[in-house]
């Protein structure tokens, strides 16, 4: 049955991402995260997005860079609370008293900065080497040079999403990626999604993550080839440095440079999205629908019960929130429960 997209379920902008165990979904007012905890239920978490006061998070370009930062907030905080929610209650209990607020603050920006680090390091500092270490000179040959790296950058990128998808634990990641895909995929088509309808939805969608980061890769391409050319014809016009001076301020420029290729990609990612029935834009955005296929899997009847249950749980309006502070609590009752059952049949 082909079913038709509903402008105004697309205006509402719902999306989110797989976590372990479970799946985030958010909309312009509200994320939920919906986890299957090891008894098998399903707990979940809801909180208001703060309205963003800042400026720039509407203004065309910025709002790409704003909002990248801020999806890399929220997805640190939601792995955070689907690995403990998914893992053993006492893993939970022990980081209750550790943890203060500074030091989770403190924790995520160093995790974001090793995250970044190690992305810088994987897809910009060593396709680079790579390329010089192959002898083509990039003063001379400024066009196949970025070229050859782009190529190589999209390989390792590819590479990466392979190998990782053979692990367990991926695998059931991706799979939890499909079933959020499918969700939203049924939501937007105008439908209210359940466990007899869900199935005839694709697991593969234009605004997505994977799909962003393949036009991360492709624009840093295009637009290190001018920085290349800056670097060599303006910086170092009157005098030619070693040759080790002039590959680091390319690549200390290509990594100033990272917040405007992010917003310039997130511009096309909506354009993608808004013109996705035009054959030329559909055809731009291929290689990274098709990325999908890596990114995403099937799911089983159990991770689609988690994200219909996200859903649910994001557009039932007569729940405002649900913190992490109640979950741990109802963890901690079902706890003294099992404790007083197990007493009683000792007994």
């Amino acid at each position: 049955m082909k079913y038709k997209l509903d402008e105004n379920r697309i205006k509402e902008g719902v999306g989110g991402q797989a976590v372990i165990e479970g799946i985030m979904l958010r909309n312009k007012t509200h994320y939920v995260v919906a986890v299957r905890k090891p008894t098998e239920e399903i707990d979940f978490i809801k909180y208001r997005i703060p309205e963003n006061k800042n400026k720039l998070s509407k203004m065309i370009f910025f709002r790409g860079i704003v909002n990248f930062i801020d999806m890399m907030k929220l997805g640190y905080k939601t792995l955070m609370f689907s690995a403990n929610t998914a893992g053993l209650e006492e893993e939970m209990e022990n980081k209750k008293e550790e943890n203060s607020e500074k030091k989770q603050n403190a924790a995520m920006t160093l995790s974001m900065l090793i995250s970044l680090a190690f992305a810088v390091g994987i897809f910009i500092a060593l396709p680079y080497f790579i390329v010089n270490l192959i002898g083509i000179e990039e003063k001379s040959h400024v066009i196949s040079f970025n070229l050859l790296r782009g190529a190589i950058k999209l390989c390792i990128f590819i590479a990466y999403l392979l190998v990782i998808s053979f692990f367990k634990d991926i695998k059931r990641v991706f799979q939890y990626h499909g079933a959020e895909h499918m969700v939203v995929n049924a939501y937007e088509h105008g439908l209210n999604p359940n466990k007899e309808n869900i199935r005839d939805f694709t697991t593969i969608h234009p605004r997505c993550g994977t799909t962003f980061m393949f036009l991360v890769l492709t624009v840093s391409i295009l637009l290190y080839m001018f920085t290349s050319y800056f670097v060599y014809n303006f910086i170092y016009s009157s005098f030619i440095p070693p040759k080790i001076v002039g590959n680091i301020t390319v690549l200390i420029i290509n990594i100033l440079l990272l917040p405007i290729v992010s917003g310039i990609s997130y511009e096309l990612l909506k354009l993608g999205f808004r013109f996705y029935n035009f054959p030329l834009m559909r055809l731009a955005i291929l290689p990274g629908l098709l990325l999908q296929k890596i990114t995403t899997r099937i799911p089983e009847d159990d991770e689609i019960e988690v994200a219909l249950f996200s859903l649910n749980k994001l557009l039932d309006n007569s729940i405002e929130s649900r913190t992490e502070e109640e979950v741990r609590a109802d963890i901690e009752k079902e706890k003294a429960l099992n404790n007083k059952n197990e007493e009683a049949n000792n007994n």
